[in-house]
């Protein structure tokens, strides 16, 4: 099910009990109220989100309760009762499902993060599970594309040089997408099991928010991952604390 504010990212997964769910910028997300709100309107529990606060870090946690996880760019479940969250507006939000078993995650992965190893930590933490990396499929949503995505010298560098192409003198040009599909596959990821979507957050200005185009007054977009469990009546509660 799409609507004009978010889409449903389902269809994308094997496993068929997954539901995968990305705003749109006509969705209000601000802060824990918008999330809850969403995740009503897609047909999850709003009292069963995880929130992490996103540091632009390399931190990745297996969580098993809803609530607020401090200092934290991916959270994965192995508990079909949890919804999984984040919030993006250029970065790349990264949606792990395992095939068959009931293990999930989303991960917040900006070009900082990606190059610090972030995707190497979201790998590390699931085999500390016993599950295998082949099991998986991925898919990259909504983000900044190489179109868009310039840096000068003084970062460059940091960048796998493949994936980097120089538009002018001391500009750069970076596919941040497949730098992360080239990185995933290096970390034992099945490449076909591996999708990006490809939609420029930047040039799409009515449909997604983007910080490099409006800067700090840029809003958000909230990436959603759970089980497709029967619906019912919820009641808003307070998230705990972690």
């Amino acid at each position: 099910m799409n609507s004009s504010q978010w889409v449903d990212l389902s269809n994308h997964f094997s496993n068929q009990n997954i539901k995968a769910i990305f705003s749109f910028k006509s969705f209000s997300t601000e802060g824990d109220l918008g999330r809850k709100s969403l995740a009503i309107a897609s047909g999850f529990n709003p009292n069963s989100l995880i929130i992490p606060k996103q540091t632009h870090s390399t931190n990745i946690k297996f969580i098993s309760g809803s609530g607020t996880v401090l200092d934290t760019d991916g959270i994965f479940s192995t508990n079909p009762e949890m919804v999984c969250s984040i919030q993006v507006a250029d970065c790349m939000p990264v949606y792990f499902s395992h095939k068959s078993e009931s293990i999930f995650g989303l991960v917040h992965v900006g070009w900082r993060g990606l190059v610090n190893g972030i995707l190497a930590q979201s790998a590390k933490r699931i085999k500390e599970k016993d599950f295998s990396l082949l099991d998986y499929d991925i898919l990259i949503g909504p983000s900044i594309q190489k179109c868009c995505f310039e840096v000068s010298d003084d970062v460059v560098d940091q960048f796998e040089s493949g994936f980097v192409e120089e538009k002018e003198a001391g500009k750069y040009q970076i596919n941040l997408q497949e730098m992360a599909i080239f990185e995933l596959k290096k970390l034992g990821f099945m490449k076909q099991n591996i999708l990006s979507l490809n939609e420029c957050t930047y040039c799409n200005y009515e449909k997604y928010h983007s910080y490099r185009r409006n800067g700090k007054k840029a809003g958000r977009m909230i990436g959603l991952l759970g089980y497709n469990l029967n619906s019912f009546s919820y009641i808003l509660t307070p998230l705990s604390k972690f």
